[in-house]
């Protein structure tokens, strides 16, 4: 049975979309379900080498049980596997449970050579396809991100061209583990041609369930501690940002569109505020950026909410106010991590004047989703 013939024996009352959910992690059942999707002369290149497992937990783990890979103990399918493995349990604990309207899908994913990180991501994202957006997806709602190589940026456009015309694939997904390339560098650029062209955002999630020494390494050293790693995150945010402003990425493609995802974003204004206040100083320094840096990213970065900051939540309302960065949010939750944000906990941390458009609105325009969706079984609101 295609999607549209089960879409039409399960249909239910369309629902107004309230709730636009930027960070969700899909995982395979297992490896050998991932490997039926490579290519049969790579199978054994790249498992069980070491250039690429999944879903094998390394670096990143719970405080609860390193088993869990990071992953909700409550998340995990009643009928067993790794939570975010099953779409369908995923659906009634995000959708209908949690009244998340919509969900982008991030999968997590990288290796260490580049010709092996690209065939791994081109696998990921035909499993993606076929089990998350067609089999699992007759209502919808779950939307996927092409995951591509940034040490192969010509690989890479070619993979968006490949995906680009999917009614269900949202965004482009790198890691920012660039191997010292910053993203304002150059040698990207047949990947954000590729992506600016085909109306697509380029997102990136740092991948922390990978090999140590894919983990990025800092100008003090490697991060001794999984908490090192996790509270560091918005360095590396912070560098390719600058980089993409100062760099001249946005000057060359004006049509690039830029998102990062679970990095936080009180930094976001601190970091623009300092970019502006050199860019006036050094104007003749940096004859291609055209105008103010802040203009830039407010025009062409978007940053996913989670982690929130456990801050006073009145006090947070007020620097939110401050920031006034409420179109450049979007609201995410990270699920089915043990960080997870849920909407309910999320809502009343914004400023009113800015909820709808962080809950929904600002990721409803960035890519296109539609104002209503249909209802899963038991769902509906008026």
């Amino acid at each position: 049975m295609t999607t549209i013939e089960r879409a039409e024996a399960q249909t239910g009352q369309d629902i107004a979309v309230t709730i636009v959910d930027t960070d969700v992690h899909p995982l395979p059942v297992s490896a050998d379900v991932l490997k039926s999707y490579a290519p049969a002369d790579w199978v054994d290149k790249i498992w069980p080498t070491g250039n690429a497992a999944t879903p094998v937990p390394h670096f990143y783990d719970t405080p609860d049980s390193y088993k869990t890979m990071s992953l909700r103990l409550d998340a995990a399918p009643p009928d067993g596997g790794f939570a975010g493995s099953d779409p369908d349990f995923a659906a009634k604990q995000l959708l209908l449970d949690a009244g998340v309207s919509i969900a982008t899908l991030e999968p997590m994913c990288d290796a260490q050579l580049p010709q092996a990180e690209h065939v791994l991501k081109s696998s990921y994202n035909d499993w993606l396809a076929d089990v998350w957006l067609d089999r699992h997806n007759w209502h919808g709602r779950w939307r996927g991100s092409i995951s591509v190589s940034a040490q192969t940026p010509e690989l890479a456009a070619r993979e968006v061209e490949r995906w680009a015309g999917h009614p269900y694939m949202a965004q482009v997904l790198m890691t920012p583990q660039t191997r010292g390339i910053p993203f304002g560098n150059p040698h990207f650029d047949p990947l954000y041609e590729a992506a600016s062209r085909n109306g697509l955002p380029v997102a990136t999630h740092l991948m922390g369930q990978t090999p140590f020494e894919l983990i990025p390494l800092y100008p003090v050293g490697n991060p001794a501690h999984w908490h090192d790693f996790f509270a560091s995150w918005p360095l590396l945010y912070v560098s390719h940002l600058m980089s993409l402003v100062f760099d001249g990425a946005f000057d060359r493609h004006p049509d690039l569109r830029v998102v990062f995802v679970e990095g936080g974003f009180t930094w976001a204004m601190p970091v623009m505020s300092r970019m502006d206040r050199i860019w006036e100083a050094r104007r003749g320094d940096l004859p291609h950026v055209r105008r103010r840096p802040s203009e830039y990213v407010r025009e062409h970065v978007r940053f996913t909410t989670q982690p929130l900051e456990d801050a006073d939540t009145v006090a947070f309302r007020e620097y939110l106010e401050m920031m006034d960065l409420g179109d450049n949010l979007m609201f995410s939750t990270d699920y089915p991590h043990w960080s997870y944000d849920s909407p309910t906990y999320a809502i009343n941390r914004f400023p009113a004047d800015q909820r709808e458009r962080i809950m929904r609105g600002n990721a409803t325009a960035l890519y296109g989703l539609p104002a209503t969706v249909k209802a899963l079984p038991g769902e509906w609101r008026a």
